[in-house]
């Protein structure tokens, strides 16, 4: 191959083609892995490659493989070795994923070892929800869990930070579904995904479901919020537990104000009725609940002019705009006069 001399190639192969039937009558795959490796002519050869596969040699010939590969490899010919290996395992044993597994692994094929685990699952997890209604066994969700996990350990090392993120996301959802088996977590349509979401009560489990299904955004949580205004004692709760996580965003917080102005008029107009009737026992009671709540919301938000401006939008809370407007109208004490010079170009500067 050194000096281009294509006919002796032929002839090697040819020479080597011939001793393949001798090497596996008397189980010599060593030499049949040396013969592969050696001539490096994967294509013409590469029955030898499957009969390797076939009779379970596979990590004889990875080995063998790699211990030439320093002295002898270049680039094109791992290349072209590895494709060759991965073309006989998928035409052979297609669904030998521990054999695909292992040659990734040799072969530092991180991304492909990732997908490969995230299949695994998947298959898992399908597996799971094919029988959920008659046999519930966590085994197969375990499992799962442990695929995830190992997929994010392989993604952080070549910092695919969205990806890790995803697979956690997902186990952490998995471990959901075995603390709480009565509902079902996993596998959800996008609408279901967001009911889910809307009706839980406990922060942690509202994140994990809204991460796993990709819709962790500011105005997804407003009706994840709306949907325990009647609660106050669970949403101060809720509110302490997501800030300690998540920002309360301004244009959710708007959205809450123009949810909370809109019941108040609808159930205003209403009041009479006893569908209306909330956990107080009172028609009248909803309003303390929805103010007390709301409350809860504008306590938690820190700059001044976007409490004014819910508080201004809600309607009803007259003692937050007085106390917002005392903030933003106070003069500082260390403030004295200003007075101004007029400098060169006509503007004036100020002296103190």
């Amino acid at each position: 191959m050194s000096s281009s001399c294509l006919d002796g190639v032929d002839v090697l192969v040819t020479f080597a083609a011939n001793r393949v039937d001798s090497y596996v009558s008397e189980g010599d795959f060593s030499c049949l892995a040396r013969l592969i490796t050696g001539v490096s002519n994967f294509h013409s050869l590469s029955f030898i490659l499957s009969i390797l596969v076939e009779n379970g040699q596979l990590e004889l010939l990875l080995n063998k493989y790699s211990a030439t590969d320093s002295a002898t490899g270049t680039p094109a010919s791992v290349r072209g070795f590895r494709m060759a290996v991965i073309s006989s395992l998928k035409q052979l044993n297609p669904d030998d994923d521990n054999a695909l597994s292992m040659v990734y692994r040799h072969f530092d094929m991180k991304h492909e070892a990732a997908s490969l685990l995230e299949l695994r699952a998947e298959q898992c997890m399908n597996s799971w929800l094919s029988r959920y209604d008659k046999e519930r066994r966590n085994d197969e969700l375990l499992e799962a869990m442990h695929h995830l996990v190992e997929t994010a350990e392989v993604l952080s090392t070549i910092d695919a930070g969205q990806r890790t993120h995803r697979a956690c996301s997902r186990a952490a959802l998995l471990s959901l579904q075995i603390r709480i088996p009565d509902l079902l977590w996993i596998g959800l349509s996008e609408t279901k995904a967001r009911r889910m979401f809307v009706e839980q009560s406990r922060f942690q489990e509202a994140l994990i479901v809204a991460e796993a299904y990709n819709i962790n955004q500011p105005m997804e949580w407003a009706p994840v919020f709306w949907n325990q205004m009647l609660k106050p004692d669970l949403i101060e709760q809720f509110v302490v537990e997501f800030v300690s996580v998540l920002p309360l965003q301004p244009p959710m917080l708007l959205e809450l104000a123009r949810f909370y102005r809109a019941e108040v008029a609808a159930r205003g107009e209403q009041s009479h009725f006893s569908v209306w009737l909330s956990p107080g026992g009172l028609p009248a009671e909803w309003v303390k609940h929805l103010g007390r709540s709301f409350r809860s919301l504008l306590r938690r938000t820190r700059d001044m002019r976007l409490r004014l401006q819910l508080a201004n939008l809600a309607t009803g809370f007259g003692d937050v705009l007085d106390i917002c407007n005392r903030v933003l109208d106070k003069v500082p004490e260390n403030a004295g006069p200003l007075i101004l010079r007029k400098g060169h170009g006509g503007a004036y500067l100020p002296l103190m």
